[in-house]
């Protein structure tokens, strides 16, 4: 299939001049615009770009990621298909551990038959108390030996995992799961400056929604010391998780981030639960706890605290546009 008359986005312009071409559902060639033999759907001057990979979905249409089966898993992507979601990681949220693994197996036996899926993002256990946000803390444990070697077991699963470096037990286990080929997350953290080093030492690489549910810089003695946020924002080797939308971040906090980090240092992520997709005032379970989609966002019902959101990428995209003014090849 050849798309013709369309502007094309890639990373780094807008080409007026181009044809895409797609076999088995993926992006095969870009050529130069000319009659070509074959199947032609003519866009008529819109935009075409490859399809958004989201690496941090908790869920969509009332239905988890933690529910484990294949229902849940196909409400999940299709409704952020409908955003241009073509590749996701399923995230796991922090629950009863046989619960987590349970999770990646079926995440593992059904990924074949759901090509959206890419993998599993691991959000927790192994996070801070104290910047849990809507995450639930009965389940927050150390990162031990055992669950280590339990999770290590679905490494050809688990893509992502985030992990607060200054947990018990962290930088052992960033060290093993950096090794073993899975990005490593920092996140619900409240780590200092040299505790966020160390975990880059050891094979940290990203952070897990920049500027929610982390230490921002605090006085220690009489200087003010770098938090979390500050060590990503400021480090190269950092990608920064952006949930670029007005109800996580405000329009100058995206636009710091992009100051920072440039289009290549950001992954636009939604975060999306359960309540993506919902209707206003309707209910869905987090990890045990109740939640309520509320003036477009998912919150814990009773309080005011986020529970993911209700976005889908391309949403962020625009927000990136309109409220940072990032040029769109970058959004």
């Amino acid at each position: 299939m050849i798309f013709t008359n369309c502007r094309v986005i890639l990373a780094d312009a807008i080409h007026d001049d181009l044809d895409v071409v797609a076999r088995d559902g993926k992006i095969a060639e870009l050529r130069a615009m000319a009659s070509q033999p074959g199947e032609t759907i003519d866009l008529r001057g819109n935009f075409l770009a490859p399809g958004f990979v989201d690496v941090h979905v908790h869920g969509a249409n009332g239905h988890d990621a933690m529910e484990a089966n294949a229902d849940a898993f196909r409400a999940i992507c299709d409704y952020h298909a409908s955003g241009g979601t073509t590749s996701l990681l399923l995230t796991t949220a922090t629950a009863p551990f046989s619960e987590i693994l349970l999770a990646l197996t079926q995440i593992g036996k059904l990924r074949e038959e759901i090509p959206q899926i890419a993998g599993a993002h691991v959000e927790g256990p192994f996070i801070s108390r104290d910047q849990a946000g809507a995450q639930n803390p009965e389940f927050i444990c150390e990162a031990s030996a055992e669950l280590i070697g339990c999770l290590l077991e679905h490494r050809d699963v688990i893509k992502r995992i985030t992990i607060a470096p200054e947990t018990k037990g962290a930088l052992a286990a960033i060290k093993e799961f950096s090794a073993a080929g899975i990005v490593v997350s920092g996140g619900h953290s409240n780590a200092w400056e040299e505790e966020a080093r160390a975990a880059l030492e050891n094979g940290m690489r990203s952070l897990t929604h920049t500027f929610n549910c982390m230490s921002s810089a605090r006085r220690r003695g009489t200087k003010r010391v770098a938090g979390l946020l500050e060590f990503a924002l400021s480090e190269p080797k950092i990608c920064c998780e952006l949930i670029a939308e007005e109800h996580h971040v405000s329009p100058a906090l995206m636009k710091l981030a992009y100051c920072a980090k440039g289009g290549g240092g950001i992954s636009l992520v939604t975060d999306a639960t359960a309540g993506a997709g919902l209707a206003e005032g309707t209910t869905f379970q987090l990890a045990g706890k109740e939640c309520i989609v509320k003036n477009g966002a998912c919150f814990l019902a009773g309080a005011g605290t986020l529970a993911g959101s209700a976005s889908r990428v391309i949403d962020l995209v625009r927000a990136m546009i309109r409220s940072a003014e990032v040029p769109l090849p970058h959004a």
